[in-house]
């Protein structure tokens, strides 16, 4: 979530390396994420380590209650002594408020059959967990149909037939999966696949895709990210040259091909316009994390991707039924120092208080989480180190990537999970296979600080962490965290930081005509006595996951509203008075009534 204009944390710089531009900003985060931790909070994939910090009033802290709340997933790594590059990659995890209850149900990827050797049986599927709204979940697979088999990557959650109801998009090893969410005939949901029906054709291995309407007709179009062609029948195996240690072979080892854009026809069906809309134009890349957001502020919506070892794609839309790749022309195709950056994770937000939206992607170890700062006219600058996130993440591989107010001070904070996908790392080159995730606290104007250590025992123990998707899945005005791990345990993190900050929760509704029913696309301004931020309603994010739509923004001290503004992808303006602080509304366009959902109250 953006920043408040105009509202900064005090940054420390150490003394005698101010001069140091970038390094002095984040010297100490990146000292203090590097000491050596205990024995004891190092083992890989704990089930839930008992807590040994409670919440200090001030500093973000999260729980680990996966057990409590009765997620009993774990993702299936298929892993073989062979070490193909498939086995190493996924999968991602879904926030859905699949029967409209208003309290967000969680939807976990798994692996399923290929010509591999420790795939048990029965073969393992996805999973839905049903929020009760008391902090349990129920498994609802059977009853919602959603108990499909298959090599899953990662989930896309979107309302693609406007009516009023979020669909499951599946990204997979041999394609994408579409399951329409519909009546059950007993009552209740239950969703369907309509693939085929759809025409969503892409006999390719598919990772994170982005729901947008990219030519503006109220209709969600779909973009879908490719990473490499590979023969599962005939699997490439290499190793490291010095140790002769198996290892996934890098991308550049495979076949590649381009990314496919569906446009939505209206009628249950899409058309692929991937070449006439100028996607399948451009040197194929592989693939693994993609955003949609009017990064020009023109009124079209974009498409961002980060590409792994191949320059990032960044596709301006026209507005006139076609795209024109620039990333590198505008600053944000390659990383630090002008490397590729091997991209996995992709946000966008407004992280300096400009009321642009700026890009931040997840990198490969010994290279930096890269931030692209906006700078208007479509034109970004990589500020990598000076932003704090650089150093702090050398000696991490990070895969998601989640964007939070974890404080409600009003200033965007980030969490990132992280894991090598070389499971003989620690031979080959002394890194971990299981990594300690992060949080970063924002101290405004595009700065942030490491606050691992403090953020409960998740962050201290390591895992092979892969997807991120953030929401308050209890309702009370704080964002929580749900992760999953490759081969591991998905963990629901609670966040129990203790402030006195106040937050405001917004679930936007386009009208279903002009713009779609999920607002992706929208800009939204609230304006306090503290001072303006800006937030943006994007398609896609994070790696292979879906976080929830709703937003929740954190006021600071402010506990009056001046007015939300809100700009529908249609276009049209609205102004929204007398929104009281605390509180969850609902918006919907072209309707100047306003639905007060619910309060927030913390539970002890």
């Amino acid at each position: 979530m953006p920043g408040i204009r105009n509202m900064t944390r005090p940054l420390l710089v150490l003394s005698g390396l101010a001069l140091l531009v970038g390094i002095g900003l984040a010297l100490a985060p990146w000292w203090a994420s590097s000491r050596p931790a205990s024995p004891s909070t190092t083992r890989e994939n704990p089930s839930n380590e008992p807590e040994t910090f409670s919440p200090v009033p001030g500093l973000p802290w999260f729980e680990d209650v996966t057990d409590a709340a009765g997620i009993d997933f774990r993702h299936n790594a298929a892993a073989t002594p062979r070490h193909l590059i498939q086995e190493t990659m996924g999968s991602g995890i879904g926030w859905i408020d699949y029967d409209r209850d208003g309290w967000p149900d969680l939807f976990c990827v798994q692996v399923g059959p290929v010509p591999a050797d420790n795939m048990p049986a029965p073969s393992p599927s996805h999973r839905l967990y049903r929020n009760l709204g008391n902090g349990r979940f129920r498994d609802v697979t059977a009853e919602t149909g959603v108990g499909l088999v298959g090599y899953g990557m990662g989930v896309e959650v979107g309302d693609y037939d406007n009516d009023g109801y979020d669909d499951l998009l599946l990204s997979e090893l041999g394609g994408v999966r579409l399951l329409h969410n519909e009546p059950a005939p007993g009552g209740g949901r239950r969703f369907v696949e309509v693939t085929t029906r759809a025409g969503l054709v892409n006999p390719h291995w598919a990772t994170s895709c982005a729901w947008g309407d990219f030519d503006g007709d109220g209709r969600l179009d779909l973009y879908v990210a490719n990473y490499v062609e590979i023969d599962p029948a005939k699997p490439l195996e290499c190793r490291d040259f010095k140790t002769q240690l198996p290892q996934s072979c890098t991308p550049t080892a495979y076949p590649l091909t381009t990314h496919r854009l569906f446009r939505n026809r209206g009628n249950g069906t899409f058309e692929d316009v991937s070449q006439s809309w100028g996607i399948a134009r451009v040197p194929p890349a592989p693939g693994l994390g993609v955003v949609a957001i009017d990064l020009d502020d023109d009124g079209h919506q974009d498409i961002y991707v980060a590409n792994d070892m191949k320059p990032a794609y960044l596709f301006h839309n026209t507005g006139k039924g076609g795209f024109v790749e620039k990333a590198i022309s505008r600053g944000c195709g390659l990383g630090n120092n002008g490397n590729t950056m091997a991209g996995m994770g992709v946000l966008a937000a407004d992280f300096d208080g400009s009321g642009r939206p700026s890009l931040l992607v997840t990198n490969f170890q010994f290279e930096p989480n890269v931030l692209f700062l906006n700078r208007g006219q479509l034109r970004f600058d990589e500020c990598s180190h000076p932003s704090g996130l650089g150093l702090s993440s050398l000696n991490r591989l990070g895969f998601g990537v989640g964007l939070l107010d974890v404080d409600r001070d009003g200033l965007s904070d980030v969490a990132v999970v992280n894991g090598h996908v070389n499971r003989h790392a620690e031979q080959i080159n002394s890194s971990p296979y299981a990594q300690q995730a992060q949080l970063f606290l924002g101290q405004g104007r595009g700065r942030f600080r490491d606050v691992s250590t403090t953020a409960g025992s998740y962050f201290r123990s390591r895992h092979v962490g892969r997807g991120l998707a953030v929401a308050d899945f209890d309702n009370d005005g704080l964002p929580d965290l749900a992760v999953s791990n490759n081969g591991g345990r998905v963990h629901l993190l609670r966040n129990r930081s203790q402030n006195t900050h106040h937050a405001l929760g917004l679930q936007l509704v386009g009208d279903g005509v002009k713009s779609n029913r999920n607002a992706i696309g929208a800009r939204i301004e609230v304006e306090t006595e503290l001072g303006t931020q800006v937030h943006f309603l994007c398609g896609g994010g994070s790696y292979l996951s879906s976080s929830d739509r709703r937003l929740l923004i954190g006021l600071g001290t402010a506990n009056k509203i001046r007015r939300v503004s809100v700009r529908w992808p249609s276009g049209r303006m609205q102004h929204f008075h007398q929104l009281a602080s605390d509180r969850c509304y609902r918006l919907t366009e072209a309707q100047s009534q306003v639905d007060s959902l619910f309060v927030y109250r913390a539970e002890p």
